[in-house]
């Protein structure tokens, strides 16, 4: 009987497992390392010389500070069976300020090594390549984007990523062709320059830029009963002034602007809250300035090729899927991932690390990442890549297909 598409190749599995579970101390120990060394954006130093050196000696040839950032990575193996596809397994490891690891990107690095090393032991019969590319600045700095840009995804015909998710492990079996599976989100900080006097002794000499930033959020309130269910749009004040008795000439707001669709967002959601920043300064005679604050990030294009793989190799594995949750689908965040997945085929696994319901961003998360539960299913989610990579790199048809299901989605 000719094997079903997506479901595992059993001497595959097998060799994958022993080399992942054969490192399971050495992975456990690199996810406690950034665990314990968190890093903010861009400054990942002590994760990508950890990681990076970890595949250089497990024979990976590796490019360091690749497409102009310096805390990227590519690590590339090719099959010794000739020509074929370039699977692409992402590594993320930043972490959040003050909180650390309350996202459990150490875990994502964590899976994505062990995938990389588990590709590792079957490559010798496989064609094509496996590259691991540690992909830094997920929270707010957009690396992926900046690899994009750069060219590091050219020759990428696949990504794989992982993620951790609370207490539940969910790949629908059927996905709806106009599905978003994340937030398309953008940054701005709307900057209002004022006029400063006394303000009990001269107010009426003074322009109020605190009264601009208080109009704006009035304003966006204002909004969100003309907008869609599926936009948020949450801000702080980072600037209002110094002194109560000083009218404040300098005030600033951050927004984060956020929609499952991005040309929604891109196109009517952007342009409102401008005209609503615009408006409180009309209204207060403040000056205004707008500044790019995050990168566009794309919401997640899911792909059903890549999701079958996924929950075959689950089965495999013996990883446990829950029911999808009535309503939502995929994540009700942002993520530069989704800026890759509108470009080729990808799939990013969402995974349980809980028992219990635990919230992301949270001092909860942060120590539920370096729990056993967390450490031993992404032992299971290093497999399922390596599994999935495997497939692509040894059935070209499951690659012609992902590639169909990306057009139709992106069309």
């Amino acid at each position: 009987m000719p094997r079903e598409k997506g479901a595992s190749n059993k001497p595959h599995y097998e060799t994958a497992a022993k080399a992942i579970d054969s490192a399971r101390e050495e992975l456990v120990g690199i996810a406690r390392d950034i665990h314990a060394h968190p890093e903010l954006n861009y400054q990942e130093h002590h994760a990508a010389k950890l990681l990076s050196d970890t595949l250089d000696q497990h024979g990976f040839i590796v490019e360091r500070g690749v497409g102009g950032v310096e805390t990227a990575f590519r690590a590339t193996l090719s099959g010794g069976a000739g020509e074929g596809p370039t699977v692409a397994i992402l590594a993320e490891y930043d972490a959040l300020p003050e909180i650390g690891h309350g996202c459990g990107h150490n875990l994502i690095a964590m899976a994505a090594l062990g995938a990389g090393l588990g590709a590792k032991a079957n490559l010798a019969v496989l064609p094509g390549r496996v590259v691991v590319i540690g992909t830094p600045a997920e929270e707010g700095g957009g690396g992926k984007i900046r690899l994009l840009d750069a060219g590091v995804f050219d020759d990428v015909d696949v990504c794989l990523s992982s993620h951790p998710s609370s207490n539940s492990t969910i790949i629908p079996e059927e996905i709806a062709s106009d599905e978003s599976w994340s937030l398309a989100m953008v940054g701005y900080r709307y900057i209002y320059h004022g006029k400063a006097a006394h303000a009990a002794a001269a107010p009426e000499a003074g322009i109020n830029a605190l009264n601009a930033v208080i109009h704006l959020f009035n304003g966006i309130d204002a909004l969100r009963q003309h907008l869609r269910d599926d936009v948020r749009i949450h801000g702080i004040i980072t600037d209002g002034g110094l002194a109560p008795n000083v009218v404040p000439e300098l005030a600033a707001a951050n927004f984060m602007l956020r929609s499952r669709d991005g040309q929604y967002l891109s196109g009517v959601v952007v342009d409102k809250v401008r005209q609503a920043a615009e408006g409180a300064a009309l209204m207060t005679g403040a000056r205004l300035e707008v500044e790019p604050f995050y990168p566009f990030y794309q919401n997640v294009l899911p792909n059903a090729v890549l999701a079958r793989a996924f929950r075959a190799n689950a089965a495999t594995v013996g990883l446990k899927l829950d029911a999808p949750i009535a309503g939502r689908r995929g994540s009700g965040a942002s993520t530069d991932f989704g800026n890759v997945s509108q470009t080729r085929p990808s799939f990013e696994l969402r995974y349980a690390v809980s028992e219990t319901p635990v919230a992301s961003h949270s001092r909860e998360m942060c120590e539920t990442a370096i729990t056993e539960t967390a450490f031993s299913n992404a032992i299971s989610v290093a497999k399922i890549l390596t599994l999935t990579a495997c497939d692509f790199l040894s059935d070209p048809s499951l690659l012609l297909d992902a590639q169909a299901d990306f057009a139709q989605r992106s069309g």
